[in-house]
C-alpha cells in the first residue's frame, strides 16, 4: 500500500518513517557487533573524555536513570567501560572507555557510517550534506 502525501507530507510523519527505517539498519549492523544502539551511543559518548558521570550520559541521550544505569553495568560486565571515583568528588563514579570497549566503538562507528551511506544513497551527494546539516539544526534546537 503506497502512502498519501497527506501524510508522507507531514514532517513529523516523514521523520518517523525515516528513522524507522534508518534504525532498522543501524541495529542490524550493530547486531553483528553484539551491541544495542543506545549502547554504541554510550559508548560513543565516552570515547573524546574519560571522566564522564553516568547521569550525564542518559541526559544527553534522552535516557532515564534506570535505563541508563542498567546499560552502564550491562557495558561494565563485558569489560567495555569502567567506574572510577570522580576526582572532584569522592561519592560520584565517572566513566571511562577501557580498549576494548574503545574498539568496539571504533566499529560500531565504522558499520554505521555504511548504514548512513546506504540509507541516503538515493540523494545526490550535495543533497545528502545539505540534509545532514539541516538534521544537526533542527535536533540542536
Amino acid at each position: 500500500m503506497e502512502l498519501p502525501d497527506r501524510l508522507t507530507g507531514r514532517v513529523a510523519f516523514a521523520l518517523q518513517l525515516a528513522l524507522l527505517r534508518a534504525q532498522r539498519m543501524g541495529q542490524a549492523a550493530l547486531d553483528g557487533l553484539g551491541l544495542q544502539g543506545r549502547e554504541y551511543g554510550l559508548l560513543a559518548l565516552l570515547e573524546d573524555g574519560p571522566l564522564v558521570r553516568q547521569h550525564e550520559l542518559g541526559a544527553v541521550l534522552g535516557m532515564d536513570r534506570t535505563t541508563t544505569a542498567k546499560l552502564v553495568r550491562g557495558l561494565v560486565d563485558r569489560g567495555l567501560v569502567v567506574r572510577r571515583p570522580a576526582p572532584d568528588d569522592a561519592r560520584a563514579l565517572v566513566l571511562a572507555l577501557t580498549p576494548a570497549g574503545d574498539r568496539l566503538r571504533a566499529e560500531g562507528a565504522a558499520v554505521l557510517a555504511e548504514c548512513d551511506d546506504a540509507f541516503l544513497a538515493p540523494l545526490p551527494p550535495a543533497e545528502r550534506d545539505r540534509l545532514r546539516a539541516a538534521l544537526r539544526h533542527l535536533a540542536s534546537g
